[in-house]
């Protein structure tokens, strides 16, 4: 995985009024001899994306000033990690969701631990091997249809997991910009 790339990276805004604005971190476990990914399943019994995959994050706050800081304290709260284990590398494009959030998603490093999570809002803390997501035929496009309209959506099959929606966009362009992985 080529994290410079990331830092290189000039993340396009989507300029979406009206919108509620989000972050999320993007959790990299980069050793020397595994490279994974850090995500988190919902709760079922949430009021948005419930029993989903997810990256840690959440709704920006005005406490919060700027969306990064907004990133640390939902990972924070999730995945109980620390501010200072937090190392970014860099920014990906912001990406719309169906329920109005426009999310900003902060790519870090993060240290290889145990992470504890917030039992109202994690279900399961899951880390999948990057290799595990560009080989093998764990990925399609797939239509999906909600109340106003029929998209194409990027799916990911890993284990018993589905990742799709806005973190499999975002997981998507990360890969893409990261490895020699193309959808």
């Amino acid at each position: 995985m080529d994290t410079e790339k990331i830092s290189r990276a000039v993340p396009k805004g989507l300029g979406v009024k009206g919108n509620s604005r989000a972050a999320v971190v993007v959790p990299l476990i980069l050793g020397e001899k595994k490279e994974e990914i850090l995500f988190t399943k919902r709760t079922d019994w949430l009021d948005e994306h419930p029993g989903q995959m997810s990256f840690p994050g959440g709704r920006y706050e005005q406490k919060d000033k700027i969306l990064k800081r907004t990133a640390i304290r939902e990972a924070g709260e999730e995945i109980g990690i620390q501010a200072h284990e937090i190392e970014f590398i860099g920014q990906l494009d912001e990406c719309k969701t169906i329920t109005k959030y426009t999310i900003t998603p902060f790519v870090a490093r993060i240290p290889d631990r145990e992470y504890d999570r917030n039992k109202e809002e994690v279900a399961e803390i899951v880390r999948y091997p990057i290799e595990a997501l560009i080989t093998g035929d764990c990925f399609e496009w797939k239509e999906h249809t909600n109340s106003k309209e029929t998209i194409l959506l990027p799916y990911f099959y890993i284990e018993e997991d589905i990742i799709w929606g806005a973190t499999a966009r975002i997981l998507v362009q990360l890969l893409e910009l990261t490895t020699e992985w193309k959808c």
